[in-house]
């Protein structure tokens, strides 16, 4: 490695682990709390503690451009490309921080009353020094609530506010905690045998006096002062300080691609007329139905697409997904595999009203990756479109993608981790590439057939069913906040077009204005994916393996659709030229994956741990997937 090489490496190194140190609930995770430097259990949010980590991100950027400057490119290709995702993260944060998206930092989805719950689960409580720290972790909730009450007080003082549909219901979401007594933060204290007594008393005084009452502060805090001063606008151009521009910078953020609202929403618009002819043909020649809305009620009534309890509807995914998993050799090479488990368990019940149908979250260190079924309000789960949100949410989807990314050895610590939080933060924030990240769930669930899925025609309709949900995303958020479009418009307009339940409907409209330009990223990154795909065969011919495709697909990590183009091309001239294949040339050794039994072993789920599953909405990429 050349002296410039280890400087620039030197950098992204540094920038990395001081994400981590700073941030102990991004280390918690992705499974690396062992890998930080500091000691702290909580993140600051403090609005000191944004201007410093803002001061950092822009010396880190003077730093790498003087460096840049300097010595000018390297020679690697992969390090050339690290080294150009690692300034855009950078830049993208300063460029965007003038829109100060942390003060809104509580809504449906995300929040104190979500986050701070799914942080504890990722605690381990095992040894001395890990009961320590969630002790610490405990006594820490006081101040870091007191710090949230502060940034939406910030937030009504210079008008940077949400739409006031994206706090319903989320004062009762706090007050659950209080009426509960906290169990949420002690149950891990409490059953476990390696904390003693003393201990435990100590913890549940901690919740008891400081956390439970601190709940109870934001709760007031929403209902008496910050949802009384929400604007009932839910046109993000509109409500914004900076509102045109900043819906601009959101669809760039996510779409990773410079198109326009109107751009977009005219996509969006073709899409659906697309799938609604595929639908049709379905409902008539294939069923033998009059006309489409009459096998849409159909299937939205008929028990027979009902599951019939909650165990009925995780056991529904437990078997899709083992069908899936041995079909994955006809599209991955053994080697392109990661060898990280996953668990399906249901949306948790505080959350499970407001959420969406389901969504992944990748796993870390021992923790394996988790995908969440909604298992509330059975009779709106219609089992045609479980097929589809498996392959979206758990394999080839969302599990594989980011378990393939975080075993990537050679990848930098940036590019290997998304850090899948904090949806509210875009766009100024490190990007997490929605573009590609939900694009490929949603590539996934094109590939039912080829991997023995799909077989009726109920099931085929549903993957319509999802994939129309994508492209009326792109109508419903381009309508909404730029376009001049009202709540009940777009949510008509999705009951309209898709086979979805009030219920759902309600939830998915209130998302979009919620977090302005996520979900345009699914239908536009599939596109692409897509279409890079027909490239690849078109222009390999006899000598293409569809394999070769995913593999760097997959080992590329989260990047800008731009630069996997970038990579498909290299590829595609690599494989014309008769060099190796991505397959030979890329990847982990080839004794880590030796056969074809030791990858079917490999993936499966946790089996004790194995209830169920994605979205409407599912990234997330909250997500997301959410799909």
């Amino acid at each position: 490695m050349s002296e410039a090489t280890i400087r620039f490496q030197n950098l992204m190194d540094e920038s990395w682990q001081w994400r981590l140190d700073v941030s102990p609930e991004l280390a918690a995770s992705l499974g690396l709390l062992p890998a930080r430097r500091s000691s702290h259990s909580l993140d600051p949010r403090s609005a000191q503690s944004f201007a410093d980590r803002l001061e950092y991100i822009k010396r880190s950027l003077k730093d790498l451009e003087d460096l840049i400057e300097s010595v000018g490119g390297i020679e690697n290709v992969e390090k050339r490309l690290s080294v150009e995702l690692f300034r855009d993260q950078l830049k993208t944060y300063v460029e965007n921080a003038k829109y100060e998206s942390h003060l809104a930092c509580i809504n449906r989805l995300e929040g104190p009353q979500t986050d701070l719950p799914l942080y504890a689960s990722y605690l381990p409580v095992g040894t001395k020094e890990e009961v320590a720290f969630y002790v610490d972790f405990l006594s820490s909730i006081k101040k870091q609530n007191t710090e949230v009450i502060a940034l939406l007080q910030e937030g009504i003082d210079k008008k940077n506010l949400p739409a006031k549909c994206s706090l319903d219901g989320v004062p009762e979401q706090f007050m659950s905690h209080v009426e509960n007594g906290g169990s949420a933060f002690l149950s891990k204290i409490l059953d476990s045998t390696n904390v003693p007594d003393d201990v435990k008393a100590k913890a549940s005084a901690i919740v008891e006096n400081e956390v439970v009452p601190s709940f109870k502060e934001i709760a007031d805090f929403l209902k008496d002062v910050y949802v009384p001063a929400l604007p009932t606008e839910i046109a993000c151009t509109k409500r914004h300080p900076n509102g045109a521009d900043y819906y601009q910078k959101c669809l760039e953020f996510h779409t990773t691609t410079s198109l326009t609202c109107t751009e977009v929403h005219e996509i969006g618009l073709k899409e659906v007329e697309r799938i609604t002819t595929e639908m049709e043909r379905i409902a008539t020649v294939e069923e033998g139905y009059p006309d489409l809305e009459s096998y849409k009620a159909h299937l939205t009534t008929s028990p027979e697409f009902q599951p019939k309890n909650e165990e009925d509807l995780l056991k529904n995914y437990r078997d899709i997904c083992g069908r899936i998993s041995p079909a994955l050799l006809k599209i991955f090479h053994v080697r392109t595999l990661p060898s990280t488990p996953f668990q399906i368990v249901p949306t948790p019940s505080r959350s499970a009203s407001t959420a969406p149908a389901a969504y992944y979250l990748a796993g870390g260190g021992d923790r394996p990756g988790t995908f969440y079924a909604n298992t509330s309000h059975l009779q709106t789960r219609y089992t045609y479109e479980f097929d589809a949100l498996s392959l979206h949410e758990a394999i080839p989807g969302h599990h594989t993608q980011a378990s393939v990314s975080a075993e990537q050895d050679d990848l930098e610590g940036f590019r290997k981790y998304q850090e899948d939080r904090r949806y509210f933060e875009a766009p100024a924030r490190f990007p997490f590439y929605t573009g590609y990240v939900e694009g490929w769930g949603l590539h996934c669930e094109s590939l039912g057939k080829e991997l023995g899925l799909y077989q009726k025609p109920s099931d085929e309709y549903g993957a319509l069913s999802m994939e129309m949900l994508r492209a009326v995303r792109l109508v419903v958020d381009t309508g909404m906040h730029g376009l001049g479009w009202s709540w009940d418009r777009a949510y008509k307009y999705m009951l309209s077009k898709t086979a979805m339940s009030e219920q759902d409907a309600g939830v998915e409209t209130t998302r979009y204005v919620t977090w302005p330009g996520q979900a345009c990223a699914y239908k536009i990154g599939q596109i692409e994916i897509t279409r890079l795909r027909k490239k690849f065969e078109d222009e390999t011919g006899d000598k293409k393996d569809v394999r070769d495709f995913y593999h760097v697909v997959l080992t590329a990590g989260a990047v800008p659709l731009t630069i996997l183009e970038d990579k498909i091309n290299e590829l595609i001239v690599n494989v014309r030229g008769g060099g190796n294949t991505a397959g030979e040339a890329a990847g982990k050794p080839a004794a880590t994956k030796a056969n074809n039994d030791d990858f079917l072993n490999q993936m499966t789920f946790v089996p004790a741990w194995c209830k169920c599953c994605v979205v409407p909405g599912s990234h997330g990429f909250a997500t997301r997937e959410k799909i």
